[in-house]
């Protein structure tokens, strides 16, 4: 594997990550705010969090 594919793989990962905390940090913070987690926004981080999952499971199963 080249040291190309090392750092896209790294970063897809990193990436993914700060997704799942900014996922947790609006859960909460919408739960403390107006009592509900579920909103549009919160909705839409969690697509976008799920697509990245589907990516990140597609270039490891590739590589």
């Amino acid at each position: 594997m080249s040291q190309a594919d090392i750092r896209v793989q790294l970063a897809l990962i990193i990436m993914y990550l700060i997704g799942i905390i900014c996922l947790i940090v609006t859960f909460f913070f919408l739960h403390k705010v107006n009592g509900r987690s579920w909103t549009k926004f919160s909705i839409g981080l969690m697509v976008v969090i799920m697509i990245m999952a589907v990516i990140l499971n597609t270039v490891f199963s590739l590589s």
